[in-house]
């Protein structure tokens, strides 16, 4: 089960990155949220973005949070690895980003995601600053 994990987050992740255009973020969100558990969890609160660092409860909530996070940004790269880790998964990235307002490249650097799968959805999803971290979190080392 846990490599279905992680090709259904990769199918999510694919869809993200074909719809953060202002045009289809509606579609790509109401898309990814369909592999969400209704309760869903989005735990931010390690966020170094103070307006939108917290956690989300619900799939409403946690599309608001994607929608602001989008909105600041013109552009964002970011290149990423999964990492098996049984009910969960990780998804190491670096990003790079471009303000929406100001049109200056930021450098997000890299950090971790960490998604726990149950019965085929996302249950929770929790941020980490630190790939080292996050690796630590799933019993993992670098």
């Amino acid at each position: 089960m846990s490599q279905e994990n992680v090709e259904r987050w990769r199918a999510s992740i694919e869809d993200f990155l074909a719809g953060t255009s202002e045009f289809d973020r509606e579609g790509m969100l109401t898309r990814i949220a369909e592999r969400w558990d209704p309760e869903f969890e989005l735990d931010a609160s390690e966020g170094s973005v103070l307006d939108i660092s917290g956690v989300y409860r619900g799939t409403d909530a946690v599309q608001q949070f994607w929608r602001e996070w989008l909105a600041a940004w013109e552009t964002l790269r970011f290149e990423y690895e999964l990492v098996d880790a049984g009910d969960r998964a990780v998804m190491l990235l670096d990003m790079q980003m471009r303000g929406r307002s100001t049109g200056i490249e930021v450098p997000f650097g890299k950090f971790a995601w960490v998604t726990t799968f149950r019965d085929g959805l996302m249950v929770h999803q929790k941020l980490y600053m630190s790939q080292s971290e996050a690796l630590e979190a799933v019993g993992l080392s670098e």
